[in-house]
């Protein structure tokens, strides 16, 4: 079990911030796309954040996603991309230790197991959003919870799919 959560020989800890940065990019992007359409439904930036979750997780164990994670919470704060960038930290850090947990129990062969590790991370990761969404803009708690849960939902299922079919790439392409 140890060896399925706990990863810290330099490539891991290396990728971790390389993939951290590319998810940063990536999450720049997303969010300020989810800001146009509707800043309190983060659907293409949650499921980008969660694919990339458990993506590092699975690529390079912990601590590489807590950094990773910590990697873009901080810039984001710093670029001031988005107002919850606060709450992305604490999003970040748990949704990872989430993934692994779940992940470190299950093959992670079938596409169900992500599905079940997704929802893990997204359901922490967006419970920590939600508390944003009620102290930064404001929100009523209902409606708070209407758009993490549609976020949560969206994220898990695009997310989970897409995290089973880039991980078995890689897999298949020997590059773990």
């Amino acid at each position: 079990m140890n060896e399925k959560l706990f990863r810290t020989d330099t490539k891991a800890l290396v990728g971790s911030v390389i993939i951290g940065i590319v998810m940063l990019i990536m999450m720049q992007v997303t969010g300020r796309i989810d800001a146009i359409l509707d800043p309190t439904l983060l659907l293409l930036n949650g499921t980008c954040w969660a694919f990339f979750t458990g993506l590092i997780v699975l690529m390079y164990r912990q601590p590489a996603g807590i950094i990773a994670g910590v990697v873009e919470a901080v810039v984001a704060m710093a670029t001031g991309y988005s107002p919850l960038g606060f709450f992305f930290l604490f999003a970040n850090v748990i949704g990872s230790i989430v993934y692994s947990l779940i992940s470190g129990r299950l093959s992670m062969e079938k596409l169900s197991h992500h599905i079940w590790a997704m929802l893990g991370t997204a359901v922490s990761g967006n419970l920590c959003v939600m508390v944003g969404l009620i102290y930064v803009f404001h929100l009523d708690w209902k409606i708070a919870l209407l758009s993490s849960s549609l976020t949560t939902f969206v994220g898990t299922i695009g997310a989970g799919i897409l995290t089973k079919s880039v991980y078995g790439s890689l897999q298949k392409s020997a590059l773990l």
